[in-house]
């Protein structure tokens, strides 16, 4: 048996961490909402006072939120970072790569509880949109795409989604502007279930792919009225699809 060594560790500070996380989750879910938009200015007094905390608290918060690159510190201020053609364009790419191969996944191994977890999940989904209630979708979708992680026995693309969810859900805020674009996505989310219920990898992952390519598309119209379909279509990874489009 190894001799025990000792640990050089210093107690913890344990105050400021849930506040932080507090903080932290305010600011994403504001900046995921769009009620906080690329571009916007962070002014350290407005949101203390609208949090009612402390400026050593909010900006512990700030330099995570920084090191994540969900905002941008320049000479002139903090800023909600802007998602670029180029970042928009990739991060469409690793959603097609990833949420088509554990379609895929789930469809071969799933179980029959696991098709009954995606059931509830997809239920939950439609409550969601048809209440027409934005955070209830984004916490919807979710968990839909949790479930099909964990039917998939997939944990790590769960998390690499986990990692990317904020610029995920600021691009489908930018989507919102176009009313039909709810009924699609949850028309084309269902074929995607039927297809997993079926147990049918390729038409599972035919039908990710469709929902990723549609959503690209209207990501890129909303952000660039003039982009046309034909360089949208092209985003989830087929062959064209890193045709710069016109910068923001």
């Amino acid at each position: 048996m190894n001799d025990l060594v000792p640990l050089t560790l210093v107690p913890l500070t344990q105050e400021s961490a849930p506040l932080r996380r507090k903080i932290v989750l305010a600011l994403r879910e504001a900046i995921e909402l769009g009620e906080l938009q690329p571009g916007t200015r962070l002014v350290e007094k407005d949101i203390c006072r609208a949090l009612g905390v402390s400026r050593t608290a909010l900006r512990e918060a700030l330099r995570e939120l920084q090191a994540e690159k969900i905002i941008t510190a320049v000479p002139r201020g903090i800023f909600v970072s802007e998602i670029s053609d180029e970042e928009a364009t990739n991060i469409y790419r690793v959603r097609a790569a990833l949420e088509s191969l554990v379609a895929e996944q789930f469809a071969d191994v799933a179980t029959e509880m696991d098709a009954h977890h995606l059931e509830k999940a997809l239920g939950h989904l439609e409550e969601a949109y048809q209440a027409d209630d934005f955070k209830r979708i984004l916490t919807a979708k979710k968990n839909f795409y949790d479930v099909i992680c964990a039917g998939a026995r997939n944990a790590i693309v769960r998390d690499i989604l986990d990692h990317l969810s904020t610029r995920i859900n600021q691009l489908r805020s930018t989507s919102r502007s176009n009313g039909k674009r709810g009924q699609q996505s949850l028309a084309e989310l269902k074929r995607l279930a039927r297809a997993l219920f079926d147990r049918n990898p390729k038409a599972a992952r035919a039908a990710a792919l469709k929902h990723i390519d549609a959503a690209a598309k209207t990501s890129a119209e909303s952000r660039h009225g003039d982009v046309s379909a034909e360089s949208a279509k092209e985003v989830p990874g087929k062959p064209g699809s890193a045709r710069r489009r016109r910068a923001s």
